[in-house]
């Protein structure tokens, strides 16, 4: 990765000094050094304008495309985890009925049967 990195900013300078020795050659004869350098450096300015506006946009259709992916993919995947959680709870309901409505039961069958018991059997005296 550092030695694409190395390359690809030695293959920008190189071309950033062969365009401007090329457009310093063409300057004509009658323009000073200093003229010749502003003029470059105008040209300079706006292919690096050009530059950050195309990937400005090409960094906004990135965002949009991410967006709709993120609706596309991750909306749906949320409308069925909270169908699943749906269905684990109405799970969840019916079994704790069904298994609490039959202890309940047997509980209170023993409780009354356990009253009855005190009921008919007589008291000790202390």
């Amino acid at each position: 990765m550092r030695r694409w990195i190395t390359l690809i900013t030695g293959g920008l300078l190189v071309v950033f000094v062969v365009l401007f020795v090329v457009l310093y050659l063409l300057g004509g004869p009658n323009q000073s050094a200093l003229e010749r350098i502003r003029d470059i450096a105008v040209i300079f300015l706006a292919l690096s304008t050009i530059l950050v506006v195309l990937l400005f946009g090409a960094l906004i259709g990135i965002i949009l495309w991410l967006a709709l992916t993120l609706r596309d993919h991750i909306v749906p995947l949320l409308q069925t985890a909270a169908e699943t959680l749906s269905r684990v709870r109405g799970t969840t309901e019916f079994l704790g009925e069904a298994t609490a409505r039959p202890v309940i039961r047997t509980y209170s069958r023993i409780a009354g049967l356990r009253a009855m018991v005190r009921t008919l059997r007589p008291r000790r005296q202390r």
